[in-house]
């Protein structure tokens, strides 16, 4: 069963998050991660019309997933 992933607010298209926390690029369906841990970014930056911006992992989490507990974000807080 796959897990269930929204796009991430103002990135619709461009990245997806997951129930879990993983950030997954939408054009080659990957999961962004480092060091092996696919929950490791605690603040991840993402691209759009060539501009960087750096978000906090866990809070684009809670603006997709508000409804759901905390508890089931997997990523470092």
């Amino acid at each position: 069963m796959e897990e269930e992933r929204r796009s991430i607010k103002g990135y619709e298209g461009i990245y997806d998050i997951t129930r879990s926390g993983r950030i997954i690029i939408v054009k080659n369906n990957r999961v962004r991660h480092r060091s092996g841990n696919e929950y490791g970014y605690v603040n991840v930056h993402l691209r759009k019309n060539g501009e960087r911006k750096l978000y906090k992992t866990f809070e684009l989490w809670q603006k997709s997933f508000a409804e759901i507990d905390p508890s089931e974000y997997k990523g470092m807080q």
